[in-house]
C-alpha cells in the first residue's frame, strides 16, 4: 500500500473524532464522555457521527486542490468505512 494512502486513511478515520471532541468539550462545554454515553441512550449516536463525518468533506476537497490525489482516496475509503459503520448501527 502507499504511504500516502494510509496518511489519508489515518487522518479521515481521526478527523470526525477530533472535530466531535472538539464541539463538545470547547462549544457545548460538556464532558465527552457523558455527552456519548447520552446519545447512545436516546439513540441518536448514528446522527452526530455522520455530521462528525462532515469535515472528511473539507479535507477530501482541500486534498484535491493540492494535487494529493492519492491521500483524498484514503479519506474517501475512510468515510466509506463511516458510513458501513453508521450502516451497521443503524441495523443492529
Amino acid at each position: 500500500m502507499d504511504k500516502q494512502l494510509i496518511k489519508g486513511l489515518f487522518v479521515g478515520l481521526t478527523a470526525p473524532i477530533v472535530a466531535f471532541v472538539i464541539y463538545v468539550a470547547f462549544y457545548l462545554e460538556a464532558d465527552v464522555f457523558e455527552t456519548f454515553n447520552s446519545l447512545v441512550k436516546i439513540n441518536k449516536l448514528t446522527h452526530v457521527i455522520s455530521l462528525s463525518v462532515l469535515i472528511n468533506l473539507l479535507i477530501f476537497f482541500m486534498n484535491l486542490k493540492t494535487n494529493r490525489e492519492v491521500m483524498a482516496k484514503g479519506i474517501l475509503f475512510a468515510t466509506f468505512i463511516y458510513a458501513f459503520i453508521i450502516l451497521g448501527l443503524k441495523l443492529f
